[in-house]
């Protein structure tokens, strides 16, 4: 009896020290250029800590660490999805996957199709097929847009990215609710010694 109440003490005050060590992260990519964040469960960012980037088929790219904000980003070439690692020593541990390009391929194909004119006559004679023409304008279009919303775009980001935070942080409720559960067992232990009496 006098363990429990030992172990029930422990565990109502040591609680949030033992989940401050959680740590979060998140990444996103914008063309060649991958941005992410590290955090600890209270929200506070992981300042320092190492970090590092595999490609998909594991392969180690790149090693860097977090800065004062528990920011990170790089640059990279690898089109496909890579895994971003997080380590806060003494075995803390954050993995977060990002998502390689759609279509990385289309503009590779595009500009090896087009062939640069020489002179200013060959620029008013430049021969594209509608597909190409299609592709071009789109790709074209695409880019003007991301110039054009990307100042928009970052306070959303922000915003998603504190509320995420918000909800990976360990509520009060939710302490309280772990402490109740193991307060229930207890109670269903304590009865069943009671009735084999």
């Amino acid at each position: 009896m006098r363990i429990l109440i030992l172990l029930m003490f422990f565990l109502v005050f040591f609680t949030k020290m033992g989940l401050t060590h959680k740590i979060n992260t998140f990444a996103y990519r914008e063309g060649d250029q991958i941005i992410g964040e590290a955090y600890f469960a209270d929200g506070s960012p992981c300042i320092k800590c190492k970090v590092e980037v595999y490609s998909d088929k594991g392969v180690k790219i790149l090693d860097m660490t977090t800065d004062e904000k528990g920011k990170f980003s790089f640059t990279t070439k690898e089109k496909g999805s890579i895994r971003i690692k997080v380590i806060a020593g003494e075995g803390h541990l954050a993995e977060c996957k990002v998502e390689g390009l759609k279509n990385p391929q289309a503009s590779k194909s595009l500009e090896s199709k087009i062939e640069t004119p020489k002179t200013e006559e060959a620029t008013t004679h430049l021969k594209l097929t509608n597909e190409e023409m299609k592709i071009a304008i789109k790709e074209a279009v695409s880019e003007a847009l991301k110039e054009t919303i990307k100042p928009e775009t970052e306070g959303i980001k922000n915003l998603l990215i504190e509320v995420k935070k918000d909800m990976d942080r360990a509520k009060l409720h939710d302490i309280i609710g772990g402490i109740g559960y193991i307060f229930g067992i207890w109670g269903m232990v304590t009865i069943l010694k009671f009735r084999k009496k």
